[in-house]
Order: structure tokens, then sequence, then C-alpha cells
């Protein structure tokens, strides 16, 4: 598989049945009635240019695909999914009170936002939902954990990056951040040279983030592992995330895990000023560029960004009251 990111125009279009495969909901071996009709949006490729994330691609995907999915293409997380990806959707399909992405070959149903394989449809209840709720703008009090440690399915990023390593690294390129090398996806890549850039330049003016620069002593970021204490795959697999560790931390808490191995009833409720971390404008520039920062999260890990620019679009949605 050798996925790039793609420019398309769009075709409004109907879909036969069987289209994206021969069994499952999308084909009636029986040959009885299939039930209504599929609604489709297809798109046909004009170019190899790298795409920037677009929201714009998603509401036209939206306007093409008519008004009868309305109910279900008004969700946040269809939104935000068409909006980020849009470039990589070969097409949307509705059908059964569901929406289906064709990505790279492959049906992605939506599932209230599970993103499932066809494969995987009846194992609904091994995985939550790919969206979550995750704060736009600086913590002022801890995130307090609503149950246990979530389980993420991947079907989305096998369909687009690959499973293997082979194949997940045909989407990756090494690169740097900071003098530190790394290997990262292509999109992950581009989306940290403006990081960089961006910080580079706010260092010249701001001590706090000359000073975060200088203490940065280690880069993680592909290496194919789990999140610990879940059964669920880290973003360091597909070269997705980074880690950037300081020389010191200074005595301050940085991880969720750590920090419960001395307080194992309170770590949730470590106080923000007794945990380490990067400036909040250096936050505020990953976010701007599609990072996520797991400092904001309930089980924190402070040193960790992945890219996850739907999440952040999802959410922009929800607070914009879309």
């Amino acid at each position: 598989m050798n996925l790039t990111p793609r420019w398309w125009i769009r075709i409004p279009g109907v879909l036969a049945f069987g289209f994206i495969g021969t069994s499952g909901p999308w084909s009636d071996a029986r040959g009885e009635d299939p039930g209504p009709a599929l609604e489709s949006a297809t798109m046909a490729e004009v170019s190899h240019a790298t795409p920037t994330p677009d929201p714009a691609i998603g509401e036209d995907l939206v306007s093409e695909l008519g008004a009868r999915p309305s109910a279900l293409l008004a969700d946040a997380r269809v939104r935000a999914f068409m909006g980020v990806y849009g470039p990589f959707i070969d097409s949307v399909t509705y059908r059964d009170d569901d929406i289906v992405f064709l990505l790279a070959g492959q049906a992605i149903h939506f599932q209230e936002g599970r993103m499932l394989a066809e494969e995987h449809l009846d194992h609904q209840d091994r995985c939550d939902s790919i969206f979550y709720r995750y704060s736009l703008t600086p913590l002022r009090e801890p995130v307090l954990p609503s149950g246990g440690p979530v389980r993420f399915c991947h079907d989305v990023q096998e369909a687009l990056w690959g499973q293997g390593e082979d194949q997940i690294r045909g989407q990756a390129s090494p690169t740097t951040f900071l003098g530190r090398r790394m290997f990262l996806n292509d999109l992950a890549v581009q989306a940290l040279d403006e990081v960089e850039r961006d910080v580079l330049s706010l260092s010249a003016t701001d001590p706090a983030v000359a000073s975060w620069i200088e203490d940065v002593e280690i880069a993680y970021s592909f290496i194919d592992r789990g999140i610990a204490g879940t059964g669920t795959r880290s973003q360091h697999a597909w070269g997705l995330a980074v880690d950037l560790v300081p020389a010191s931390y200074d005595g301050l808490q940085v991880y969720w895990r750590w920090t419960r191995a001395w307080n194992r009833n309170g770590w949730h409720s470590t106080p923000l000023e007794q945990r380490w971390s990067p400036p909040d404008v250096v936050v505020e520039i990953f976010e701007r560029h599609g990072f996520l920062w797991g400092g904001k999260w309930a089980r924190f890990d402070n040193i960790h960004f992945e890219y996850r620019p739907e999440i952040l679009e999802y959410n922009r949605l929800v607070e914009a009251g879309g």
C-alpha cells in the first residue's frame, strides 16, 4: 500500500450494492430486497499535493450526499472527520442509519464514532468512540477520569497507514525537531515542521519558550507499542506521536502511572502546579497544527503530543454549538 495525500474533485453519484464489498450489509446473497438505495458522494483524483485539513471539504461532501441522512451528517464527529480527512476519502455512503467512509478501498463504518471496519462490526462493545472531549484552553484544574481506560479500535489508522511496519514506514519519513532526529508519518512531519517554525520564532521574545527548547533532551517518535495498561495500540505505532523529554522534571509529576505508584487513590487529583508542563503557549502552538497534548488527559502524560486533528476539530465544532 502506498497511500499519499490527495486533492480530489467531488462527483455526486450512486453506488451499486456490492461496490464496497460482496458480503455483510452491502449485499444480499439471497437476492432479497436489500433495502433503501444507497446515497453517496464519490471523488476523482486530480493531483498529489499534500493537503491542508479543510472543514470546507466535509461541508461539500455533506451537501453532495443530500438531505436524507441529515441527522447523522449534522453529528460533529462526522463533520470533523470529513473536514480533516476529506482528501483521503474515496466515497461517503449512507445506509441503515449509518455513514460509511471508503478509505484506501476499505469501508469504515461510523458506528457512533467507533469507526469500524466491516469485519469488526460484531465487536462494537470492545471499542469506544475515537472522539472525545478535549479542552481547547489551558487547564485550570485536573481532569478527572470518568471510567476505565478507553478502548480505541484502530481501523482508520490501519486503512490509511497500514498494519505492519513495512506498510507504516512507507507512509513516513525521517525528520528533525529542535535538532532531535525523529521518524514520523508524513502528515505529522509537515505539521511538526510548522510547530518548530512557530516555537523558534516565539523563543526570540519569550524566555519561557527558549528555556523549554533548551531543556528538551530526548525525543521519541516511531515505536510499535501499546498504551500502558490497555490493549490499545499507541499512536507512536503509526509515527503519529512524539514524546519530548526534558533534562529534568524538577521534582514534579509527569505521568499518571508513575504518580499512581505512590499515590494510589489520589493520583488523578494531583494539582496542576505539581505537574511538570511545557509553557501554555507551546501547547497552543502544537494544537494549532493538529497535535493533542497528553497533559490535558485525565490519565496525564505531560511529555506526549500526538497528531489528531480530527479530535481538535470535533471539539471546535462542539464549542461553536455544532
